[in-house]
């Protein structure tokens, strides 16, 4: 294996900013009346990324840690290959499963749960035939029953969640990603959940989590990277494997 199969994850001065154009930028009047007075009024300049250069080898575990806005989920964003960056480079190896958004996040209503499985999955790089050929032990841990092909418009919201989880828990990825933990439901779920998210998390070959904890971090062995107004400020290493530039 060469050096650079090696590495999962190769960030080099990347930055992030975004435009952020305010009400009046789109006032008709205010507009002939700047092009006439040739006045300009520039769009306010947002920076969530600060020049990230951080190295993740195959199998590392890396935890980011930060207050909200510290750029976190901009940084999974660009590491998920979503969001291109400004300036800079990001180079990943491997299947990515990107688990960004909400516990419901991605569920079709109209869609039954069954049906459901099936496009999460898919969405999400597995095979359609990967998934029908999971659906009986999805259904079984999500303990839904018969609701299992009902539309999900008809579940309640610890329901979807249920259906979420069990779902995205079987698929495999050479870097998994996750924004905040994978909500799961109510305390008698959790209670197995925990136990077969644990498994998730060490059937992936690299793992990043962002997570407001470090408790959370700790709990699952993770190098604890702390973010802050988009730059790496520090880093706590639990084993040898990350490689990162704090910048300042």
């Amino acid at each position: 294996m060469t050096a650079n199969e090696d590495i999962a994850i190769k960030l080099e001065d990347v930055w992030v900013q975004y435009l952020l154009r305010h009400a009046h930028h789109y006032n008709l009047k205010r507009t002939l009346s700047n092009f006439v007075t040739r006045k300009k009024e520039s769009p306010e300049v947002i920076t969530a990324l600060k020049g990230i250069t951080l190295e993740i080898p195959r199998g590392a575990r890396l935890g980011l840690i930060g207050p909200n806005g510290s750029g976190k989920s901009t940084l999974l964003a660009v590491m998920a290959g979503s969001l291109t960056p400004t300036r800079g480079t990001a180079t990943i190896h491997g299947k990515v499963l990107s688990l960004l958004g909400g516990s419901e996040s991605g569920l079709d209503p109209e869609q039954t749960g069954r049906e459901n499985v099936i496009s999460i999955g898919v969405r999400l790089g597995e095979s359609a035939n990967r998934m029908q050929s999971l659906m009986d032990e999805i259904k079984e841990f999500s303990g839904l029953g018969r609701r299992f092909d009902h539309p999900v418009y008809s579940y309640s919201s610890g329901m979807q969640s249920r259906l979420r989880f069990s779902t995205i828990t079987t698929v495999e990825a050479d870097i998994l990603l996750v924004d905040e933990g994978i909500g799961a439901a109510d305390a008698e779920f959790n209670e197995r959940a925990s136990v077969r998210l644990q498994e998730f998390y060490q059937r992936s070959g690299t793992l990043i989590l962002a997570s407001h904890s470090e408790g959370v971090l700790a709990h699952y062995g993770l190098t604890e990277t702390t973010i802050d107004l988009g730059k790496i400020v520090a880093q706590k290493f639990t084993s040898p494997l990350i490689t990162g530039k704090p910048i300042h």
